[in-house]
């Protein structure tokens, strides 16, 4: 299982773990079952209410069956921020390798593309009706898709090669606590020490650190070293009490960075 990092607005480096393929599998099994599951019912209900003949003379097959048939993926990934209905049972989605959701373009690129990732059925039928050319390009794309799944560094097929998106687990590795981000009510929030934004990625992860940790471990002092330099460097004068001091800086970077 391979790990999509993406850098934040904090320029901290968040990890997403990639889709393992029994997951996609799976997934791709639960979205198989879904579709002749809706092959079967709306055949039965053309046929019921129109006659399936009649139904097909009228191009009402193609409307109602065919058409969303061979959408379902794209209008999904569209409509449910990247997930086929397999995809969010399982708890998986696409996503761009920024770590966004996937673009339209992104996911209309994908969608074309699965007729090669997915195309060995099709391959073998076209192979034994006599169509080899068109079935052997299947089956080989099939089989290079699969290749390109297990040996790329995130996972993915020729169609997610080309989209620049690969599927990750939407549960995600971290949690927020573990970042410096924080939940701030930025409304009439009022900043104390503009001057926070001069410090580095590494000054704010330092304090961070030490906000989180100060109360696990015997570090009283090193919170009073930490403070006093910053209040050197910055030229900050408080009388905030050291630990309140760091957290009022870490709250005012999460302001000033969204900014």
């Amino acid at each position: 299982m391979s790990l999509l990092q993406v850098n934040t607005a904090f320029n901290i480096n968040l990890q997403f773990e990639t889709a393992p393929f029994h997951y996609r599998l799976f997934a791709w099994l639960i979205d198989l079952v879904i579709l002749i599951l809706f092959l079967r019912i709306m055949f039965y209900f053309l046929d019921y209410s129109f006659d399936i003949s009649n139904a097909s003379q009228y191009g009402l097959t193609e409307i109602f069956v065919f058409i969303p048939f061979l959408l379902y993926h794209l209008l999904c990934e569209l409509f449910i921020h990247g997930q086929s209905i397999g995809k969010l049972i399982l708890g998986i989605k696409v996503v761009s390798l920024t770590g966004r959701s996937a673009s339209a373009s992104q996911s209309l690129l994908r969608w074309l593309m699965r007729f090669l990732d997915f195309g060995i059925l099709w391959g073998f039928v076209f192979l034994v009706s006599g169509q080899s050319v068109l079935g052997t390009i299947l089956v080989l794309g099939c089989i290079t898709s699969f290749i390109l799944f297990v040996s790329t560094k995130y996972n993915q097929r020729i169609g997610d090669l080309l989209a620049e998106t690969t599927v990750v687990r939407k549960k995600l590795p971290y949690k927020l606590s573990d970042t410096i981000f924080q939940d701030l009510d930025t409304k009439g929030y009022r900043v104390f020490f503009p001057a926070v934004m001069r410090l580095s990625d590494k000054d704010i992860n330092i304090i961070d650190n030490v906000v989180k940790n100060h109360q696990k471990a015997s570090i009283e002092g090193y919170v009073q070293t930490v403070a006093f330099k910053i209040k050197s460097v910055l030229k900050i004068e408080t009388d905030m009490p050291d630990e309140i001091f760091l957290e009022t800086l870490l709250r005012d970077y999460n302001y000033l960075s969204r900014k």
